[in-house]
């Protein structure tokens, strides 16, 4: 059995395994060395989503480039063009964006290579 097999998850198992959870996202973006890391705190509430951001940078100089901000809005789960995912929309700009999910073998779900989801606990809601 191939345990990188993933599959589209149905709109249920997608809002299921985010709602009401805290959950963390971390990947990296460019090289090993010079790459930017991100640490990205979603809590999935009924009433929206809070993002709190955190990302790390080493420059050429042998310094860190450090950067924390927070993102709030809508989401929800949904079927678009054949795939299942989250889709977003920003409170504070109304920008709009559809994450697609895969489900893997073990029943965890993934937004692609590269990205870690961790389940931190319940969603902090208001």
């Amino acid at each position: 059995m191939n345990s990188n097999a993933q599959s589209v998850p149905t709109v249920e198992e997608v809002h299921n395994f985010f709602s009401n959870q805290n959950i963390l996202v971390t990947y990296r973006d460019g090289e090993a060395v010079y790459g930017t890391y991100y640490f990205l705190e979603i809590h999935y509430c009924p009433q929206g989503y809070g993002l709190y951001g955190y990302s790390e940078k080493q420059t050429v100089m042998g310094n860190r480039q450090k950067n924390n901000w927070q993102e709030f809005g809508t989401w929800k789960a949904m079927e678009q063009n054949g795939l299942v995912g989250l889709f977003y929309t920003v409170q504070s700009t109304g920008a709009q964006n559809f994450v697609p999910v895969y489900k893997l073998a073990d029943g965890s779900m993934s937004i692609g290579q590269g990205y870690s989801i961790v389940k931190q606990g319940a969603a902090i809601c208001q």
